[in-house]
């Protein structure tokens, strides 16, 4: 069991520009914790529709027992096939930024669009979240700097959202909570309008969640409120340790027992000994499960051999997880972008093994763009499922 439970705060304004609010959020504030920002796009009603259908389906797969990337994966689903119903939702979509509190303590952070997610620790504002928006991929290409882009005509177009196509690419980021520790999920319409310096100052100064969530918002419409605006803070709080471990040793009245024999008080003791240690045991074990489900449900693109490479597993190992490599490309690592060999030199992570072979599929699209074309073939791909080197 976590040491950890989350208390959350959430506030949305409909803004000074638009009519209807077509943000949406969760703060459901329990020991595992559920929060996110929805930001629906498609006009007045089937914006407000697609936030909400897939803030409710997201909520429904999580109580149902799934995985964050998986709930947002239906989430997806439900967008999709409301919009395919009905004529008047047609095109429909919206970001979805959800983060859940997982068993070992760690916030799991799930992302697709423009919507953001950011850590506040030790009076310092961090963005978790990359921008799914072609700017943001300008950016992170080289060919824009971020001054550029917060002027870009452009700056409006997302990338990736839910409700668009069958398959969605899940960004997911694991965070490693520290008691003090704020989390800030927000929509578009505050990044924005308020600058993340001013965001930090209001974080340090208002300890109320609910309070500095309604301050965001305040900011954003006072800077011209150009969009819907949410804010939700998370605040992770450490739980007493009687919480966290909850044995339950049966009260007995032994006053008119007789003294037992040597060999029963001993067999009495074992059994005291299995009702405090059965239940770590079996906490033990299902944390033994999910680590392993996720270290073989995880893929990265990284290098191997001097060539871009998709891998199975966590970068460096899990436990007793190694990663295995899964397909070796032929692309060349002094092919990328500066912001691109960053990315594969740090392991690009993925839910899933369509997400890393899509990525792949960019890399190569970007390097066709920028070189001329040629007539030399190139060596065939290779796919293997043996473990990767361990790391140097």
């Amino acid at each position: 069991m976590s040491p950890f439970k989350l208390v959350a705060a959430g506030v949305t304004d409909v803004g000074r520009i638009r009519d209807g609010n077509e943000d949406d959020f969760l703060d459901q504030a329990n020991r595992r914790g559920l929060v996110a920002v929805a930001d629906g796009m498609g006009g007045h009603r089937a914006g407000e529709v697609a936030s909400a259908t897939a803030l409710e389906a997201l909520r429904a797969g999580v109580a149902s027992g799934q995985q964050l990337p998986n709930a947002i994966e239906g989430a997806n689903d439900a967008v999709l096939e409301k919009s395919e119903s009905d004529q008047e939702l047609r095109g429909m979509g919206t970001t979805l930024t959800a983060g859940m509190l997982g068993a070992d303590g760690q916030l799991l952070v799930g992302h697709v669009g423009d919507s953001r997610a950011y850590l506040f620790r030790d009076a310092e504002l961090t963005q978790i979240t990359d921008d799914h928006s072609l700017v943001e991929e300008m950016v992170r290409g080289g060919e824009l700097t971020p001054e550029q882009a917060e002027v870009h005509p452009q700056r409006s177009i997302i990338t990736r959202a839910l409700g668009i196509d069958p398959q969605v690419d899940v960004d997911v980021y694991p965070i490693e909570l520290q008691p003090g520790d704020r989390i800030l999920f927000c929509s578009d319409g505050l990044t924005t309008m308020v600058r993340q310096d001013e965001m930090a100052g209001i974080l340090a100064r208002e300890h109320d969640p609910k309070r500095a969530a309604q301050l965001l918002v305040d900011a954003a419409n006072a800077a011209g409120g150009e969009d819907n605006v949410t804010a939700v803070i998370v605040e992770p709080v450490e739980v007493p340790e009687d919480e966290v471990a909850e044995p339950v040793v049966p009260d007995h009245d032994t006053s008119e027992i007789p003294p037992l024999k040597p060999r029963r008080r001993r067999g009495r003791a074992f059994l005291r000994v299995l009702v405090w240690v059965l239940p770590i045991l079996a906490v033990l074990a299902i944390a033994f499960l999910a680590v392993g489900w996720y270290a073989r449900n995880t893929y990265y693109v990284g290098v191997n051999r001097g060539r871009v490479t998709v891998f199975q597993g966590v970068k460096g190992g899990l436990l007793v997880w190694n990663p295995t490599i899964e397909r070796r490309t032929t692309i060349n690592p002094d092919e990328l972008t500066e912001a691109q060999r960053e990315d594969v030199k740090d392991g690009k992570k993925f839910s899933s093994r369509s997400g890393a072979d899509g990525y792949v599929t960019r890399l190569r699209q970007g390097i066709e763009q920028r070189t001329p074309a040629t007539t030399v073939p190139a060596p065939p791909e290779t796919t293997a499922t043996s473990p990767a080197p361990p790391p140097s």
